[in-house]
């Protein structure tokens, strides 16, 4: 592959990088949403207009849904810019700018590889024609390898294409400072300081970056001079930084429980092992991994199981060694390799298994790690290439076009297994993803189609793999009064009722039951359940629509004026106030929050109906405009 690429234009090579992007995404556009874009993208009240960026800054990720310690406001602002353009009814808008930031992520990684190159060899025309090539050798093989799908073709990892591209831009300008005189080097290092913050602010692995800064710093001796004017500019990048993290709302998730540290080197080990697998052999590629070494349905399975991961761990240890091994190489035959050796271990710490984490193995999570550690191999490649016989050199080549080839098929055809909610779950299950997690999303799934009787069994078999998880008890509750079983219901949302994170769903699940069961007025229960979350609006919304149903109005109006002046910056909050103002006779109030509500989401329709209908009557008669009553909104 290298030997065709000639002497082309810069602008033809980031044409192809392009284009090879969208060649193997392209069949992303017909998907869907699936997984975490429900919250991230569907229930986010901060996407829905312009006017809410600044809030977007304040608030952490999963504003309606989890607890989460992500704070990631670019990859939000993206969203937002995705939402005015396509609402939620064209996702191939949203798949489009996905591809389009990773597409740009390839085109900075080239930029990148190039400085790297040209900082560790000469100036020849010769040699600038070279790394001209392998440097996008390097990006085409980053932007069509098929390990980061769940980075590109997952809106809600949407996050690390962001990160990357700053990361690298970031890199580039800031290597490109090094060649300018200190005067005028400085918009670039300006620049350079800009994307690092903007890479952090996508994603919190972005601290990477500065790291691996100072580590090509170090590398380039000439420019240890730097050393103390990156220090004060990295001081304020990540004051910054600190400053927006740390001051932003967040609910904070339950602590959860540690891996001794004697079995973090072993799950280290396994990690190391299954990723240099998928990297090489990209053909079973799913979500929910899992490393660890847990009971399986019975005891020779579980035995088989861990016997397996034994395996792995000698692999990955042995994997270590080479990898050691090469470094100790290419310092002496490469150093520019050996530098992008150094770079993929700082990239890939956060991610070893080392540090805790919410799991064990994830393959969106070596989408940066991995392009320093395709540098690093075709620079490898390329000192090895002059001193190999005639015979070796074509057989690298032919096994390098038949990689490339292969990656480019399997990129396309996995992009079929994220089409939708059923086939992303299905195809995680059937590949090795199997958790009571995916069991509970299937079961949800199923209930929402109206099939009760499959959606209990997807729940029980959730149950059976993880009978200590809340969230499926609590799912599994709402399956069962859907179909009137009370006792099953109630002896589940008893289980549920355990976790304290969830104890305002369960009043409110409670309430239902009780209220289905008896028929007695649970509105007490409600508003014990509003108490227990003030800030969660689906849980307020509910007990205020009772307090309307209830023809109570003035309870209503208090709840209601309670939760927007803490939180005013949600559209359906308003909106139900517009509704509220017109149900109590007061159209000029009811035309205001019908436009606060529809400049809080730009495709609120019905509040703009709404407000056209009461400015109508206003024109029309003043009687008529001083008797609008009702609740013409549905919210249901």
């Amino acid at each position: 592959m290298i030997g065709v690429l000639k002497n082309l234009p810069r602008p033809v090579v980031v044409f192809i990088i392009i284009a090879a992007t969208f060649l193997v995404y392209a069949p992303a556009l017909r998907n869907g949403f699936v997984w975490d874009d429900t919250a991230l993208v569907l229930r986010d009240p901060l996407v829905r207009s312009w006017v809410l960026i600044p809030e977007g800054f304040r608030h952490f990720l999963f504003l309606d849904a989890t607890a989460s310690n992500f704070y990631r406001p670019l990859q939000r602002l993206t969203f937002v810019a995705d939402y005015q353009f396509y609402d939620f009814f064209r996702p191939w808008g949203w798949h489009l700018t996905s591809i389009g930031v990773h597409a740009a992520a390839a085109v900075a990684l080239f930029f990148l590889a190039l400085k790297i190159m040209r900082a560790a060899r000469g100036s020849t025309e010769s040699e600038r024609i070279s790394d001209d090539r392998w440097a996008l050798a390097a990006a085409l093989l980053w932007a069509i390898h098929p390990l980061h799908t769940s980075a590109v073709t997952y809106i809600s990892g949407r996050a690390d294409p962001l990160a990357a591209l700053f990361e690298f831009s970031g890199l580039a300008l800031a290597l490109a400072s090094l060649e300018k005189s200190p005067r005028a080097a400085w918009p670039r290092s300006a620049g350079a300081a800009a994307c690092f913050l903007a890479a952090m602010l996508s994603k919190e692995s972005g601290l990477v970056v500065l790291l691996i800064w100072f580590l090509i710093l170090a590398w380039r001796r000439e420019s240890w001079r730097m050393v103390g004017q990156w220090v004060a500019i990295t001081a304020c990048v990540v004051g910054i930084y600190c400053g927006l993290r740390f001051t932003a709302e967040k609910t904070p998730p339950p602590a959860s429980s540690s891996t001794p540290a004697a079995v973090r080197p072993i799950l280290a080990a396994r990690a190391w092992a299954g990723y240099a697998a998928l990297l090489v052999a990209p053909v079973n590629l799913h979500m929910e991994r899992d490393v660890g070494t847990h009971p399986k349905k019975d005891v020779p399975t579980t035995l088989h199981a861990a016997r397996l991961l034994e395996y792995q761990t000698l692999a990955g240890v042995l994997l270590f060694a080479g990898f050691a091994f090469w470094w100790t190489r290419a310092w002496r035959n490469a150093p520019a390799a050996a530098l992008c050796l150094g770079a993929f271990l700082i990239a890939y710490l956060p991610i070893s298994d080392l540090l805790p984490l919410n799991a064990t193995m994830a393959e969106h999570w070596l989408y940066v790690p991995s392009a320093f550690l395709f540098i690093a191999a075709l620079l490898t490649l390329r000192a090895w290439l002059p001193g190999a016989p005639a015979a070796g050199r074509i057989a690298a080549y032919s096994l390098g076009a038949a990689w490339y080839s292969f990656l480019v098929f399997r990129t396309a055809y996995q992009q079929h297994f994220w089409w939708d909610q059923r086939a992303f779950i299905t195809h995680t299950m059937e590949s090795g993803g199997d958790s009571a997690r995916m069991r509970m999303n299937l079961g949800a799934l199923e209930s929402a189609e109206g099939h009760n009787d499959v959606a209990l069994a997807r729940y029980r078999e959730a149950i059976e793999l993880s009978p200590d998880l809340p969230i499926v008890w609590l799912s599994y509750a709402s399956v069962l009064l859907r179909v009137r079983d009370f006792a099953g219901a109630r002896r589940a949302l008893e289980k549920a009722e355990a976790s304290p994170m969830l104890a305002a769903e369960c009043r409110q699940t409670r309430a239902v039951l009780e209220h289905l069961e008896t028929g007695a007025d649970t509105g007490n229960v409600l508003r014990e359940a509003a108490e227990l979350a003030p800030k969660d609006w689906p849980i307020r919304q509910r007990y205020v629509e009772y307090l309307m149903e209830r023809n109570a109005p003035e309870a209503a109006l208090r709840e209601l004026r309670g939760f927007i002046e803490a939180h005013p910056f949600r559209g359906g909050s308003w909106k139900l106030l517009g509704a509220l103002l017109e149900q109590m006779r007061k159209p000029d109030l009811a035309i205001e929050a019908y436009r606060q509500a529809a400049e809080l989401d730009v495709h609120d329709e019905k509040s703009r109906a709404a407000l056209r209908r009461l400015e109508g009557l206003k024109n029309k008669s003043a009687r008529a405009f001083e008797t609008a009553a009702g609740n013409p909104l549905d919210f249901a």
